[in-house]
């Protein structure tokens, strides 16, 4: 028998679905705009007096970019921009399974190229450190921690649940100016609204426009708008039989479910999903949000066994850290994924072995109700119906003429 378990995974509105579970909560969508909102605050007043935050034996670090020569960091001040990026931006973002797991929200801050320059004037190691600085402060009045473990990231731990993310980009000058008119022109006050993805050409950045702080190789080119688009794009490519965001979003709730942690990361699946959708044989059915997670499903395995190129950097793998045993645990895990879910659709004596399934591989996120479950009538059941012969339509007399 086949059934329809689409309900299970999706419905409209605040009715119970997996999706609706996995929306995080209003006070957890507060604490975390609120963090933001602080972090941003902290960060404008300082930068405005960098210079400030270093000591008379670390002026050496801050070098003009032409000359070499030492700046004097007393004239180091500069306006940064922000922007969320990430799952938050992706509209990706679950709440966590299990206890252990975290809410995050990425933020990216956007500083002049000339400031740093290329050929840095400041270099990648100065501005953490000025960063962190700054932010410490923030973290002692919070009661937050500061983890700065990270390569190229600052972690603010902000409670057991909740962390944000801070990359450091540098961006030409011009595109700054650009920005900060198209948020003046929006009334904003974040760049968000300011998307540089569908806005004017010259609110664009190429690749080489933009470098993202690493602690040790120093400025290494990165643009996240690039990846966002890559997504962006994918998902209105398939838009008129499935929902790529919620396909994600179950993909990533399946491995919550799974494990409490995990070196499966989220881009890795995000990637695996698009890369599914675009080579299927025949696409998911329209409407049917357990169908087009199956299409994506069938091809899991396979993907998690290859290589998994980052779509927008040519030559850089997504899983080259992974160790062979981890490879291969994800495979197996995968397989038993499509399994269950193959064997939940479209082999199942009964609605409710449909549920326990789905139940067992999404947890109790998934509404305990098998009234959500819709069994379809295959072709076989259709030929053993007996047909029923339709009356003849009754003629009255004409006449001709």
């Amino acid at each position: 028998m086949r059934y329809n378990a689409h309900k299970l995974f999706h419905r409209p509105g605040n009715q119970p679905c997996l999706r609706y579970e996995l929306i995080i909560t209003d006070d957890q969508r507060r604490k975390l705009l609120e963090a933001r909102r602080k972090v941003r605050n902290a960060l404008r007043v300082g930068l405005r007096r960098a210079g400030e935050y270093l000591t008379v034996s670390e002026y050496g670090i801050v070098r003009n970019a032409a000359s070499g020569a030492v700046v004097d960091p007393r004239a180091l001040t500069f306006s940064p921009k922000f922007r969320t990026q990430g799952s938050w931006a992706y509209d990706t973002l679950n709440r966590p399974a299990q206890r252990c797991q975290q809410l995050d929200l990425d933020e990216g801050m956007y500083v002049p190229m000339s400031i740093v320059g290329p050929n840095p004037a400041v270099a990648s190691s100065a501005l953490f450190l000025i960063t962190e600085r700054i932010l410490e402060a923030v973290c002692r009045a919070e009661g937050w921690t500061l983890d700065v473990s990270k390569s190229i990231c600052i972690r603010i731990q902000i409670d057991a649940e909740t962390h944000l993310d801070l990359n450091i980009y540098a961006i030409p000058d011009q595109k700054m100016v650009l920005v900060e008119k198209a948020m003046n022109a929006t009334a904003s006050r974040t760049m968000d609204s300011a998307s540089l993805l569908g806005g004017p050409r010259d609110l664009r950045l190429d690749r080489d426009e933009i470098y993202v702080a690493h602690r040790r190789k120093g400025w290494e080119q990165s643009d996240p708008l690039e990846l966002e688009e890559w997504f962006v794009n994918a998902a209105a490519r398939h838009a008129s039989w499935t929902d790529l965001k919620r396909i994600t979003r179950y993909l990533k709730a399946w491995r919550d479910q799974r494990w409490e942690t995990c070196t499966l990361s989220s881009i890795v699946l995000m990637v695996c999903a698009v890369e599914a959708l675009d080579e299927a044989n025949t696409p998911p059915m329209p409407g049917r949000d357990d169908d087009g997670l199956l299409v994506v499903v069938r091809a899991l395995a396979n993907k998690l066994g290859a290589d998994i190129e980052n779509p927008v950097v040519e030559g850089r793998s997504l899983n080259d850290h992974w160790a062979p045993t981890d490879r291969n645990h994800l495979q197996l895990s995968a397989r038993a994924f499509r399994e269950e879910l193959e064997t939940a659709l479209n082999y199942e004596a009964s609605a409710g072995g449909v549920l326990g399934r789905i139940l067992r591989l999404f947890g109790p996120r998934v509404p305990n109700d098998v009234s959500l479950v819709a069994p379809l009538a295959t072709i076989e059941v259709v030929r053993a119906t007996a047909s029923t012969p339709a009356p003849s339509p009754r003629v009255g007399s004409q006449t001709s003429g």
